[in-house]
């Protein structure tokens, strides 16, 4: 009997596809079991990790690095759409800090006059402010998927995780909006969030949540007025949610006000909010749990004493000089630093 060459000659092909089948089988089963235990650790070990620490520098770079790691797993298994919502409020936040650099150059150029400079330092500004937006929006949409939509019905938040990332889903839509509203827009965030953010917000209980929910309610109410309720004081709820948040020792709600009387122009309250954190930082301890919330909002006051500072004088806010001004009537006398003549 005669063997057909062409049928014969492809007769290894078929152990071969066989086997090849086994190979992506296994290495997806590999992939989707590495995926799971990462994120599973991710949430349950490093998150509280980075929360606890007080390096926000550390945090930035956790959250970049993390954001296209551990999201990449969400093609092999379960989407880790709540860790997303935390990574992309830190990857915000880091670009949002960067933006804070570009205003103290736009500041300085206008100070000493140059305007190249200052039409330069602007641009970058807004470009910042924009990815900030973006990654802000993402997390928005993380919250979304994980939690459901923000509006008319409060979630099932049967955990206290649960809840914090619910609240944490609720700043990075706040965050979004405002971050485009500065960028002119690019990010294009849809206005309509604000609302919603403000409904989602009377889902948490104030007191438990360092007076954070009903300043974010306070803080959509000043910047979209038609929002707000006819006989409620946003600047009262704002005032009442800081004091929360000073005496409870995780003090994220001092942001929100600064940022809201900054973009006011009540100069004075902004001052008195960044005194009142400073005091407040030798009185109560921060909650260990939550030290980066708390880093993060000395940095994100620091940056707007800075702002203050280098408008009037031209330089950012001294050494160890947070929560004092350059007109404030008593001041230290000055001396002469042989590093400052160096320089």
């Amino acid at each position: 009997m005669k063997l057909d060459n062409k049928k014969s000659s492809n007769w290894y092909k078929i152990p071969l596809i066989l086997l090849l089948q086994l190979t992506l089988s296994t290495c997806s089963t590999v992939y989707k079991n590495t995926g799971n235990v990462l994120i599973g650790f991710a949430e349950d070990e490093t998150v509280p990790y980075v929360l606890a620490s007080n390096d926000l520098d550390l945090g930035c770079s956790m959250s970049k690095a993390f954001v296209p790691f551990i999201l990449s797993f969400s093609r092999v298994t379960t989407q880790p759409n709540e860790l997303a919502i935390m990574l992309y409020l830190l990857a915000g936040s880091c670009a949002e800090v960067q933006a804070g650099e570009e205003e103290l150059r736009y500041l300085r150029a206008v100070y000493s006059k140059n305007v190249v400079e200052a039409q330069d330092a602007r641009i970058a500004q807004k470009r910042l402010l924009n990815q900030a937006a973006r990654r802000q929006l993402a997390g928005y949409n993380s919250l979304i998927l994980a939690l459901g939509e923000p509006g008319d019905e409060c979630p099932e938040l049967n955990s206290e995780n649960a809840e914090f990332y619910w609240l944490i889903g609720l700043l990075d839509g706040l965050q979004a909006m405002l971050n485009d509203l500065a960028s002119e827009g690019n990010a294009n965030v849809p206005l309509d969030i604000a609302s919603k953010v403000g409904r989602g917000a009377s889902c948490l209980d104030n007191e438990q949540w360092w007076g954070l929910p009903k300043a974010i309610q306070a803080a959509i109410w000043v910047t979209i007025p038609g929002n707000k309720p006819a006989d409620v004081d946003p600047l009262k709820v704002l005032d009442q949610s800081m004091q929360t948040g000073l005496q409870q020792g995780v003090r994220i709600t001092q942001v929100l006000g600064a940022q809201i009387h900054m973009g006011l122009g009540h100069t004075d309250q902004v001052k008195a909010i960044i005194r009142r954190h400073q005091e407040a930082k030798t009185q109560t301890p921060t909650v260990p749990a939550f030290k980066l919330l708390d880093e993060f909002t000395t940095l994100q006051l620091q940056s707007i004493s800075d702002r203050l500072w280098t408008e009037a004088t031209g330089k950012r806010t001294p050494i160890a000089g947070l929560g004092t001004f350059w007109d404030d009537p008593e001041k230290a006398v000055d001396t002469i630093n042989i590093d400052d003549m160096l320089q």
